[in-house]
């Protein structure tokens, strides 16, 4: 991915800028590509936008002005304007309205999830400001940007400490944008909810339940829909309220199997493997939560766990199901893998009802 932003966008980024406004120094500019290799992708969207401001205008306005056209022209895409977002981020706080603008605009072609947030640190209450007319705005993607923009924990984002401590503010928004009718934006608002849901959950829960309470009959499936995303973490952690607006009622009854493993050694890259039978032992047909955990070994030798969604079923009285899975084990830039003996088990309804050991020799090879 770090290799979105190479010596070819960089160079195309000042062909862009080079059209409205003829004084860039292309040639100092590409130098910068000289550096990228040995950095990351956010390194690299940062010396890019270090680069452009020696170079654009040094009155922010103008600056602002040329990086509007490139924006407009339609001629950059996708991670190509990265660095644009980035130049707004760290340099645009004391232009704030004309940096929302610019936002505005770079959103539509592109994403200020990230831009926005110094912002909400510097100013919430004139952030918020404009952000309650975006929730109306006819791009769907500023809408989005609504609730993405401002969620407490945005991966790879800066937290924004003044929503994780009270996050009523942004309440106010997702509540315009709950019934939206792009899917792309009510996905923001579900995991917005999930953010909130790790500080405040009652408060969610209790906003999911009012929505689901009042929502029109026509617009009961989105409603289905953001519960079951808003809720993914509080129902892995097995918590009674959430499984409740779930449908999912008390502890499960049920007789399960051991877990069957494909083998009980493996390296990166394998497939692990597990399969297990459910059996209901409840007299009425009952709603099952199936999640499991792989309890990986961490650097100081103990274990923690991850929770994985699994599958959600209803069983009759005495019916059985078998459930199969694979879980891959290939190297991911979010998780340090440590060798030693790890632990996968399968929890139905927030309890753990089956385990079995398997090692990761990680440091092997396939």
């Amino acid at each position: 991915m770090k290799n979105s932003i190479n010596p070819a966008v960089v160079s195309t980024i000042a062909q862009q800028i080079s059209k409205f406004y003829p004084q860039f120094d292309k040639k100092e500019f590409l130098k910068v590509a000289s550096k990228l290799p040995a950095l990351e992708l956010k390194a690299r969207v940062i010396a890019v936008a270090e680069e452009l401001k020696k170079h654009l205008p040094e009155s922010y306005s103008k600056s602002i002005q040329i990086i509007n056209q490139v924006v407009a022209s339609d001629q950059l895409e996708g991670f190509a304007l990265w660095p644009f977002s980035e130049y707004i981020s760290k340099y645009g706080i004391l232009d704030f309205d004309l940096s929302m603008l610019a936002m505005h605009l770079l959103t539509q072609k592109f994403t200020s999830e990230f831009a926005v947030r110094p912002f909400f640190i510097h100013d919430s209450k004139k952030v918020l400001k404009y952000f309650k007319t975006w929730t109306k705005d006819e791009n769907h993607h500023v809408r989005r940007w609504v609730s993405e923009g401002s969620r407490p924990l945005l991966p790879w984002g800066m937290r924004l400490p003044q929503f994780v401590t009270d996050p009523s503010d942004t309440l106010i928004l997702l509540e315009q944008l709950k019934y939206d009718e792009e899917l792309y934006v009510r996905k923001s608002v579900a995991n917005h909810l999930n953010d909130i849901s790790k500080h405040h959950p009652k408060l969610v829960i209790e906003t999911i339940s009012r929505w689901e309470k009042n929502a029109p009959t026509k617009h009961q499936p989105k409603m289905i829909w953001i519960k079951r995303q808003a809720l993914r973490t509080l129902i892995k952690k097995g918590n009674p309220e959430a499984l409740k607006l779930m449908g999912v009622k008390g502890d499960a009854k049920i007789k399960m199997s051991p877990i069957l493993l494909n083998q009980s050694k493996f390296k990166i890259g394998d497939q692990l493997q597990f399969s297990f039978e459910i059996t209901s032992t409840a007299k009425t047909k009952q709603k099952l939560v199936v999640d499991y955990l792989i309890h990986f070994m961490k650097s100081n030798g103990s274990a923690k766990p991850k929770v994985y969604k699994l599958k959600t079923l209803e069983l009759m009285p005495n019916q059985k199901q078998k459930i199969d899975k694979s879980h891959s084990l290939k190297l991911i830039t979010t998780m340090v893998y440590y060798p030693g003996m790890h632990r996968i088990s399968i929890q139905v309804n927030g309890k753990i009802f089956s385990e079995k050991n398997w090692l990761f020799d990680c440091l092997g090879k396939k």
